[in-house]
């Protein structure tokens, strides 16, 4: 994204060139670029700018060939620029959109937010050229801080009264008689307790919209802090039995009240949406460096095409609003604070079966990958296997146990490089033993990885779905590329994969 020489005139007319559709039409495509109102920039195919428009120059302050020669870096801000780089390298490297968010430090001396977006364009004759414009996005950004600041102070205000109204509520049930009176006042604290919740709730939300969520982190052990939330799930739940069916004497390092707070969330979506069940089930245990925890309802379940949605801020399945109280943001902040713990979370679910909801902490965080086989045609990690057999056309691949984004980037960068190293056109992806989800992973796959792929030869991939009904949506989600080559299809039985793969003829 920086440049080392200037651009000359003879640059200049080549650009003019390149743009015009005549060569010997006097309105040239650069000059309609340099009445858009837009920033508008173009880059040759190894990502050195060579050209920004007029509005550019305006709103920078500076000549054209300053601005060139500088680079983004001198005019980006510096919290925003290490990522843009990133994101530039890997869609030089790929050859795919690029986008990104970053200020943009205009002649005021100000900074303003920006979408960026480019794509490389391949031209017969020609180089190719990366063509990007940069949207101004500012007025977006103050709306959505405006709003969170709303969301934020009304939360504070509502909470001193909220305070206030609980305590003289406790102080007249203290003095009540048994009958009506402690009933609705009963009835009353319950529903203060739901109010007190969205408070909170919205006072999460507009933390993690402003990056102030913090973690507090510390060692705590595990299997007393799932009691705490269990029993102050339960005293609120007369109708349920809350059940921990298996208890590990854990010691762990994280942020305690979050994590209490993320299977507090998870108890309370397991209660309300199973009215008619009278158990939940909560489960731990350790593999492969995790410790996993599941909570379990046998209510009213969750139809497959909601299941990718249902972290989202917001979100509610079908019509379920119409039916249950509270505001969506239970499972959204959850996913913050699991992720921020270097953890994922998945479901399990059928209409009308119930419903298992899961995530996953990392025992150590960033444990090397240490492989048990490495030749140059086997591959073996606790993840995943790879095996090239010289005999034959299908590089066969079986991932193992549960993914996340490190497991899932580590195995793709092997894929490639036994792809590369070994020379075929067609893949055998085995996610028969996958357990959850990998669905943090699941853009890079599409958008990065698979590209790659192509790139080494890839034309024909069988992917075996697992069992788990999140694993089959990220697996899809992993191929979601428009401008992908390759023809993949998904089996549920590995059988039927392979006699695909062996039976097509290539062209």
């Amino acid at each position: 994204m920086k440049n080392t020489g200037k651009a000359t005139s003879h640059d200049q007319e080549n650009l003019k060139n390149d743009f015009s559709s005549n060569e010997g039409d006097h309105l040239s495509s650069l000059s309609l670029l340099n009445a858009l109102p837009q920033q508008v920039w173009t880059a040759g195919s190894d990502g050195k700018i060579d050209y920004v428009n007029d509005t550019i120059c305006r709103d920078f302050g500076y000549p054209q060939a300053l601005i060139i020669e500088s680079g983004w870096e001198a005019f980006v801000h510096p919290e925003d620029i290490t990522e843009s780089i990133e994101r530039w390298q890997e869609a030089l490297n790929t050859e795919t959109e690029y986008v990104t968010e970053f200020r943009l430090r205009f002649t005021d001396g100000q900074y303003y937010w920006h979408l960026a977006r480019a794509v490389l364009v391949k031209r017969t004759g020609k180089p190719s050229i990366w063509v990007g414009t940069n949207t101004n996005i500012q007025s977006h950004k103050d709306i959505e801080s405006r709003k969170d600041e709303f969301i934020s102070i009304a939360s504070h205000e509502l909470k001193t009264p909220l305070t206030s109204i609980r305590a003289y509520n406790q102080v007249m049930l203290r003095k009540a008689s048994d009958g009506t009176t402690k009933d609705y006042l009963l009835r009353t604290q319950g529903q203060l307790a739901r109010l007190e919740k969205l408070i909170k709730d919205l006072l999460d939300v507009s933390k993690i919209n402003a990056g102030k969520m913090s973690l507090n982190l510390e060692n705590f052990n595990f299997s007393e802090m799932l009691r705490d939330a269990i029993s102050a799930a339960q005293s609120v739940s007369t109708k349920h039995k809350i059940i921990l069916t298996d208890e590990l004497n854990l010691e762990f390092t994280g942020d305690h009240y979050r994590l209490e707070q993320v299977v507090q969330n998870f108890l309370s979506n397991a209660v309300k949406y199973s009215p008619e069940a009278d158990r939940v089930l909560v489960s731990t245990n350790i593999k492969d460096g995790n410790v996993i925890v599941s909570v379990t309802d046998f209510g009213i379940g969750i139809e497959r095409s909601h299941l990718g949605r249902l972290f989202d801020r917001y979100y509610r399945a079908d019509n379920s609003s119409s039916r249950f109280d509270g505001l969506g943001l239970g499972l959204f902040i959850s996913a913050e604070i699991i992720k921020r713990h270097g953890g994922s979370f998945w479901i399990e679910s059928e209409l009308g079966k119930g419903a298992t909801f899961f995530f996953k902490l990392p025992l150590e965080a960033d444990h090397p990958i240490q492989p048990e086989i490495k030749t140059k045609i086997n591959y073996k990690d606790r993840y995943l296997s790879i095996s090239c057999p010289q005999d034959d056309d299908i590089m066969y691949v079986e991932w193992t146990g549960h993914q996340d984004m490190r497991s899932v980037k580590h195995g793709g960068a092997l894929m490639i490089e036994y792809f590369k190293a070994n020379p075929r056109s067609k893949v055998f992806n085995d996610n028969r033993l996958v357990l959850g989800t990998w669905s943090e992973a699941s853009d890079w796959a599409a958008e990065v990885w698979l590209p790659l792929m192509e790139l080494a030869g890839l034309k024909y991939l069988a992917w075996i779905f697992s069992a788990s009904a999140f694993s089959q949506l990220s697996a899809q989600k992993s191929v979601d590329n428009e401008e992908k080559t390759s023809e993949i299809l998904f089996f549920y039985q590995a059988d039927e994969a392979l006699t695909w793969l062996r039976n097509i003829n290539q062209k």
